[in-house]
């Protein structure tokens, strides 16, 4: 019996002593033969506490790995106690050494682009710290991969001190045949446009394969509003090919959107409406294309037809044609046709270089006789040049920045006389983000008709929701104006804003002296299922007018995806 209880109290001691020690932590301790290198190891610094001996001795390599990297490549793991809870681990560093000398043939250090060789007795070598030896050797890895070589190795041979600081070594590149970019395969979205892998993305096959630069231009998927990259680029390396995988999905790009405005009679004071539809449909047949439609009953009875279609990479090049048709007609007074073609070439993914031709006729429809509103004709040349950066981050502000600017050269012919003309537009956006809610929007809009004479019915049309807000649609005539809208945003959730409205407007017109104009009110934006739905309230007044609040303008605009 005693023997038994002996032998449970001997059981019971050691589970107690076992558990003990494996909840007990371990200390570390590194220090070197001497006071120096002990300060050393101290100041490159070290954890001190962990839960088993796996870990512990996993740091002491780490740390012989940084002492290596600052040119104690002579060091040493001497001895590494295994008492516990304390383990002190002696660790020896040699001698410190500052560079290296890599030594290699002329023709490789030509290849690999290197400045600053040396040659001494027509040996050449390349001086590189130790310090920065590992990302020396990196670059160069990724500079061979950019060179199609994606298997290259770099190493160090035959490494051995040359002096008290300095080493040499041969420096060894290591290659197989260079890789040529066969194919790309669209994973997804199979039936997306062909020319503009090639054109848009600047992604050839049969050239020397870059993993890093397609990675790169892949990312400019992000500017095509019909398409979405589901994961980067992939590649599969077989011994006769090289195949790229881009992983794509088509997503709603066609729009449509509208506006009803609400204002009162200057004369009258009744209730008027006016608004637009817009039909905005993109990339439907699969190639790329855009065909805008717009619609627009102004007050005053003022009404506006347009049509757009744009078709990119024509034949598999980098041109492509836009074709346009407007329509424009005032009450009983004039209506206005014109007509553009042009031709354009897709210099990146977000700049555009178009040539065109436009001509226009108007044609006068009161029996009045006067001098500034006649029948004329139009044939112009013209110059345009776009910008537009995209951001898929944010759902209710799609557009970054913007810019166009167009100029052309006119010819203007009416029954009796020929006039020489030139246009000028200039107009843009651009977002400023102040913080994740809080941002700036400016929208500014140029445009000039330099002629001799003028006419009514070819005179420049604005004032509105997309103009200077506050005033009629179309309302105001121009041959010079300067618009400046902009507004202080504040995103109160992903799908909602508040905003305000600041315009001001300067404009000369041959009747009339040359004004100032300004707006000012405050609006929102919500993001439903249905779409964007925009909310303006505005009141506008030129520098001799005071406010008055009943001649406010109230815009809706309501943009869906399909």
């Amino acid at each position: 019996m005693n023997r038994q209880l002996k032998l449970v109290f001997r059981i019971l001691y050691v589970f107690i002593a076992f558990n003990t020690g494996a909840a007990q932590q371990l200390q570390l301790k590194i220090m070197s033969t001497n006071a120096v290198e002990t300060t050393i190891i101290d100041s490159i610094g070290y954890s001190n506490t962990f839960e088993d001996y796996k870990t512990l001795r996993a740091e002491v390599q780490s740390l012989k790995k940084q002492l290596t990297q600052q040119g104690f490549i002579e060091a040493q793991i001497l001895k590494i106690s295994e008492d516990r809870p304390l383990v002190i681990a002696q660790v020896s560093l040699g001698q410190k050494y500052e560079s290296v000398q890599l030594y290699a043939d002329k023709s490789l250090f030509e290849f690999l682009e290197l400045e600053d060789v040396k040659d001494l007795d027509n040996t050449p070598y390349y001086v590189v710290e130790l310090t920065a030896l590992e990302n020396f050797l990196n670059t160069l890895t990724d500079f061979l991969t950019a060179k199609s070589y994606p298997f290259a190795s770099v190493a160090l041979k035959n490494i051995s001190p040359t002096g008290t600081s300095m080493l040499s070594a041969d420096l060894a590149v290591l290659t197989k045949e260079p890789r040529q970019l066969h194919a790309v395969e669209i994973k997804g979205y199979e039936k997306f446009p062909r020319p503009f892998i090639k054109n848009y993305l600047g992604i050839k096959t049969n050239t020397p394969f870059d993993l890093k630069t397609i990675q790169s231009k892949t990312q400019t998927l992000n500017q095509l509003n019909f398409t979405n990259q589901l994961r980067p680029a992939e590649v599969l390396f077989t011994q006769d090919s090289t195949r790229v995988y881009l992983y794509l999905e088509k997503t709603k790009s066609n729009r449509f959107d509208g506006f009803l405005g609400f204002g009162s009679d200057e004369t009258t004071g009744s209730l008027e409406l006016n608004g637009y539809l817009n039909l905005n449909l993109v990339n439907n047949l699969n190639f790329g294309e855009t065909f805008r439609l717009n619609y627009r009953s102004d007050e005053n009875d003022l009404k506006t037809f347009n049509t757009q279609l744009t078709l990119p990479y024509l034949f598999k090049t980098p041109l492509g044609s836009e074709l346009e048709l407007n329509i424009f007609k005032k009450d009983t007074t004039f209506t206005t046709a014109e007509q553009a073609a042009n031709l354009f070439y897709q210099i990146n993914p977000k700049q555009k270089v178009f040539l065109g031709y436009r001509s226009s006729q108007s044609n006068a429809l009161t029996l009045e006789d006067t001098n500034d509103l006649i029948d004329y004709k139009t044939s112009s040349y013209e110059i345009k040049y776009t910008y537009q950066k995209r951001t898929t981050q944010n759902l209710l502000f799609p557009i970054k920045s913007a810019l166009e600017i167009r100029l052309s050269i006119a010819n203007r012919k009416t029954i009796s006389t020929q006039t020489k003309q030139s246009l000028l537009l200039v107009k843009g956006s651009k977002r400023i983000n102040l913080n994740s809610k809080n941002s700036l929007y400016m929208r500014f809009h140029a445009q000039a008709i330099e002629s001799e004479t003028f006419l009514l019915n070819e005179l420049i049309r604005f004032g509105g929701i997309n103009s200077i807000r506050g005033f009629e649609e179309n309302s105001i005539n121009a041959s010079r104006l300067g618009v400046l809208a902009s507004e202080y945003r504040y995103q109160l959730s992903p799908t909602l804003y508040i905003h305000s409205i600041i315009d001001a407007a300067y404009f000369e017109a041959p009747s009339l002296s040359n004004q100032k104009l300004y707006g000012f009110g405050f609006g929102f934006g919500l993001l439903t299922d249905a779409g964007l739905l925009k909310f303006n309230l505005a009141n506008g007044k030129t520098e001799r007018q005071n406010f008055k609040f009943s001649e406010s303008k109230v815009h809706l605009s309501i943009t869906a995806r399909f």
